[in-house]
């Protein structure tokens, strides 16, 4: 561990040395944001990648430390634990005295410390006193673990001379995984907190054993993804284990919405609110539908939607003072508002999604009533929905299906017009779930529809296989920096122009969507389920032929000559059925 950070900060002093040795002599002393300002792109890069190893490796210092220290501060070890001998209420209160940070900081360092401490602990344990030392029974002796799996402690002061005590072998706790990815530098240590408060804890529905795969998983494609993102991945990950957990939650967050007023020291009034989930997508759609001209979202084709774009572009107010003023103006206007007239033609709506296989997926009641189980998402913040809120939507909106097939490929519409349609909209947002762009969390709503085979240059076709979402800013960058799109096997890539030696190296464009996440993963398995039984039958047929070969020898008749030794069957290629047949998207526009 040493060496690691010995290492890795030194090549960081090493090229701060080397920006300080081609500064301007004349000076003395230059500051640092200076002698960086003179430093490449990419000197400057690797400084910076190289910088935050050294703060990642020393933030799992930080995080053992505080895990001690919560471990000597404990509640029952009372006014004699670390924190309150030193003064400190609590082993917050000690590591922020100590380390200067925040408190909200500190508390998420000594709860990753505890979780490493719990972790090593498990998969390292050590037998007190060690085996070696003089209060040892016979030093020359390997560690004890009895056919319990329990270790050795130590001579018994109760019992008598030379009888060992024995403990449990620890549990190794579920999010062991994440905490190796930790040492390993796989993950840096800030994520271990977002992905365990993600996947949650074990309960009668999750078992340990379940979230250690989900772990897991997720580290398995964490290079190069950034700690929000694999938050969002861990709660999708606990939502497909636990779908009927989406319902609980779902009602949890219902329960505690609240919306409550107060007054600042100076007598402004001002209110705290907390949402539950429709209501956070509602209001994240209505200031979304108005804001999009301002935060980046799609260009108008239209002149007057353009124009309007344009003025509130340029407006004088910040934008907090113009979402406090669309959310006073709603309110005010209420059901009797023309909602074209604050939103234009993009107006606010929630829409989910869901899969046919989950629209299917019903569980009948003590009644016999059936009553949908299966787990939906909102298309623009992939937050999953309860099946009671979806069949609530379904009321409201009714169904929309978009129909794909196991490439997830949707139906075309022909080259008869130059843009994509309302409905194919949709079908992309399903489909991408966002900005195609890897590590963009741009929405759906704020996307444009590219066409990856240009319409006049390439006489692209307004297919939906041939359109993908991006935010703006991208599209704007594939067109003028000359990437090329394209799909293979259902696969979308973004082409790199040639660069100075004409290597292009493909660069992935993974949906964000988890409905579409899902179907590949089911893909995965079918496929890998395929190949094991094609090699399955393979063998079968290498070992029937040997048989008959041997036996053909030895009596000169071949294998199927008789009812005995029937001729082999031909194998025949079966179709996919684990493929995902088809996405529904759920219509929830309103006003």
């Amino acid at each position: 561990m040493s060496e690691q950070i010995r290492e890795v900060a030194s090549s960081v002093c090493d090229q701060i040395a080397q920006c300080e040795s081609s500064a301007d002599a004349s000076l003395d002393s230059v500051p640092l944001s200076l002698l960086l300002d003179q430093a490449s792109n990419a000197d400057l890069e690797t400084l910076l990648h190289n910088a935050a190893r050294a703060k990642s490796e020393l933030d799992v210092v930080l995080a053992a430390g505080a895990g001690v220290i919560a471990k000597r501060s404990s509640s029952e070890l009372g006014h004699s634990g670390w924190a309150q001998s030193t003064g400190d209420r609590t082993a917050v209160n000690l590591l922020q005295r100590l380390t200067g940070s925040t408190k909200s900081e500190a508390f998420r360092q000594i709860r990753l410390g505890e979780a490493m401490g719990e972790a090593d602990a498990a998969t390292n344990p050590i037998g007190l006193p060690p085996i070696g030392t003089p209060t040892s029974p016979d030093p020359t002796l390997e560690p004890l673990i009895d056919p319990e799996g329990n270790h050795e402690v130590g001579p018994d002061p109760e019992a008598p001379p030379h009888v060992i005590a024995l403990r449990p072998a620890p549990v190794v706790p579920w999010h062991e995984p994440l905490t190796r990815a930790v040492h390993d530098g796989v993950i840096r240590s800030e994520a271990v907190t977002i992905i365990m408060r993600g996947l949650g804890k074990p309960d009668d529905r999750v078992s340990d054993d379940m979230l250690r795969s989900a772990a897991r998983e997720i580290i398995s494609e964490a290079e190069g993804v950034n700690a929000d993102e694999l938050g969002v991945r861990a709660r999708h990950l606990r939502d497909r284990i636990d779908p009927a957990g989406v319902e609980v939650r779902w009602t949890q967050r219902y329960e505690n919405r609240k919306w409550r007023f107060g007054r600042a020291e100076d007598g402004t009034k001002n209110a705290y609110i907390s949402f539950d989930e429709e209501g956070a997508a509602w209001m994240e759609s209505i200031v979304g539908a108005a804001m999009r001209p301002r935060r980046g979202g799609p260009r108008f084709v239209d002149p007057v939607e353009a124009e309007k774009a344009e003025m509130l572009r340029l407006d004088s107010r910040s934008n907090d003072q113009i979402v406090y003023d669309i959310l006073m103006a709603a309110m005010k206007t209420g059901v009797q508002a023309d909602p074209s007239t604050t939103y234009g033609s993009r107006q606010p709506g929630i829409r989910v999604v869901m899969t046919e296989e989950g629209l299917e997926n019903r569980v009948p009641d003590e009644d016999g009533s059936e009553y949908l189980v299966g787990t939906g998402y909102f298309e623009d913040s992939k937050d999953a929905v309860p099946g009671s809120m979806v069949e609530k939507q379904i009321c409201i909106s009714g169904i929309s299906p978009i129909l794909m097939d196991t490439s997830g490929t949707i139906l075309d519409v022909g080259r008869e017009q130059r843009l994509h349609t309302a409905k194919q909209r949709v079908a992309m947002a399903v489909r991408d779930g966002g900005c195609r762009i890897e590590g963009c969390d741009c929405p759906p709503s704020m996307t444009e529809a590219h066409h990856i085979n240009e319409w006049v240059a390439h006489e692209g076709r307004t297919d939906l296989a041939d359109g993908i979402l991006m935010c703006p800013f991208h599209h704007t960058m594939v067109h003028v920096k000359k990437y090329r799109i394209v799909r293979i096997e259902g696969d979308y890539w973004a082409v790199p122009p040639p660069g100075v030696d004409g290597e292009r190296v493909r660069v992935r464009m993974p949906s964000k969507s988890p409905l579409e996440k899902e179907r590949l993963r089911k893909r995965a398995v079918a496929a890998a389920q395929n190949a094991a039984e094609a090699a399955s039958r393979v063998t079968v047929r290498a070992l029937t032929e040997s048989d008959g070969m041997a036996e053909g020898s030895g009596g000169g008749r071949r294998v199927g000559e008789n009812s005995v030794d029937p001729p082999p069957s031909r194998s025949t290629t079966e179709p996919d059925r684990n493929g995902l047949s088809g996405l529904s998207g759920l219509a929830g526009l309103a006003g």
